[in-house]
């Protein structure tokens, strides 16, 4: 059984968290959810762990779909 090529696995995880959020952009309380953690600050040290910036919106830092895509499919394919 082949296994599926990267560039599908990230876009399916992008068209993922897309659909369950409806938006590009997540808040630190959304990446929390997408990664498992229990809280925001666990999410934060895994964002700071894998390197992965935010981008500040007014107030708010949020993370990209895309980059977190990514950094997700990394992740399990390291694993």
């Amino acid at each position: 059984m082949a296994a599926t090529p990267k560039w599908q696995d990230i876009s399916a995880k992008k068209k993922d968290m897309f659909e369950r959020h409806g938006v590009a952009m997540l808040n630190l309380q959304q990446v929390a959810q997408e990664f498992g953690c229990k809280d925001e600050r666990t999410a934060k040290k895994q964002l700071e762990r894998m390197d992965i910036p935010g981008v500040a919106v007014g107030r708010r830092v949020l993370y990209e779909v895309d980059v977190l895509a990514k950094a997700l499919v990394a992740r399990r394919g390291m694993v």
